[in-house]
């Protein structure tokens, strides 16, 4: 295990980098980029575990399970010291903040990996999904094909994210993946964490990191995701569950008895329950459309 430190004005921070086996390829595994996104910690964790008793038969891997360990401890999404996103300001900045000290010492962290696989949450009532910039790049989507998970979306691309900035500026494949959490702060969605630890290994199996063949079947890519939101607040009724295929025209539910509509056909990836909803916050739901219509 490797110690890292980072410092500013004479705050400190030490993250725990763990690595196994050695050679090319190289694949990294980051979790807990945002503090409060704790399913994606608890399979990374699993995969330090998993490679403690079991070395890579080829290659090396990589695991910073836990990136913004004060984020953690306070059990939000920003870094504490100065508000940052984390995953907006790659790749970070030696002299700046405390945050963009800690992306500048991911970024460096990583610079030698082939492979970046960045673990996320998406809430709690959402879908697990894959998440990459697939149309960008034949590595990115290789890469994809092979963690079995169902659901490959395609991002929006957003700028200063560390697995956009990984595939734009230093060509490596990288993705995000975007679990569940548990139903309140710092509970993990165990079922979600399994099914992507076992996807992850499918992947590793695959690449030859480890023995053995994929077991799963490959995801479908997906569209961007698409946003639903009522006309105006008040008591949500949701009439879909996430899973459904929804089609133009279809009434997915009602605020205060006026009923919502789905603009286009597509798959539920979440819904939001029934829920008061207030001025200026409106969503309802967000769903996906296969590949073909993107």
């Amino acid at each position: 295990m490797k110690t890292i430190a980072i410092q500013e004005h004479g705050v400190e921070m030490t993250l725990e980098r763990y690595t196994f086996g050695s050679g090319s390829p190289h694949i990294f595994f980051t979790g807990g980029i945002h503090g409060n996104e704790v399913t994606g910690i608890y399979v990374a964790r699993k995969l330090v575990d998993y490679f403690t008793h079991n070395p890579p038969v080829h290659g090396t891997v990589s695991i910073l399970p836990q990136v913004n360990p004060t984020a953690t401890r306070c059990m939000q999404r920003r870094n504490p010291f100065d508000g940052k996103d984390l995953n907006r300001i790659f790749p970070g900045d030696p002299n700046g903040t405390f945050a963009d000290r800690l992306a500048d010492a991911i970024w460096k962290e990583t610079a030698e990996a082939d492979l970046l696989v960045d673990l996320h949450c998406c809430g709690q009532h959402g879908l697990p999904y894959i998440l990459s910039i697939y149309s960008e790049s034949e590595k990115v989507r290789e890469l994809v094909s092979q963690i079995t998970m169902p659901v490959a979306l395609h991002s929006e691309g957003t700028p200063g994210q560390l697995f956009t900035e990984s595939t734009r500026k230093r060509d490596q494949a990288a993705c995000i993946i975007e679990l569940p959490s548990g139903t309140c702060g710092g509970a993990v969605n165990v079922p979600v964490g399994e099914l992507c630890y076992r996807a992850l290994l499918d992947m590793l199996r695959t690449r030859g990191f480890v023995s053995g063949k994929a077991e799963g079947d490959a995801p479908r890519f997906y569209g961007p995701l698409l946003d639903v939101e009522a006309q105006k607040p008040g008591l949500w009724i949701p009439d879909v569950s996430k899973g459904e295929t929804v089609c133009a025209g279809q009434v997915i539910g009602n605020v205060d008895g006026e009923a919502v509509t789905a603009p286009k056909d597509g798959f539920v990836m979440s819904v939001l329950p029934c829920s008061y909803l207030q001025p200026g916050d409106t969503w309802v739901m967000t769903y996906i459309q296969p590949e073909e219509t993107h």
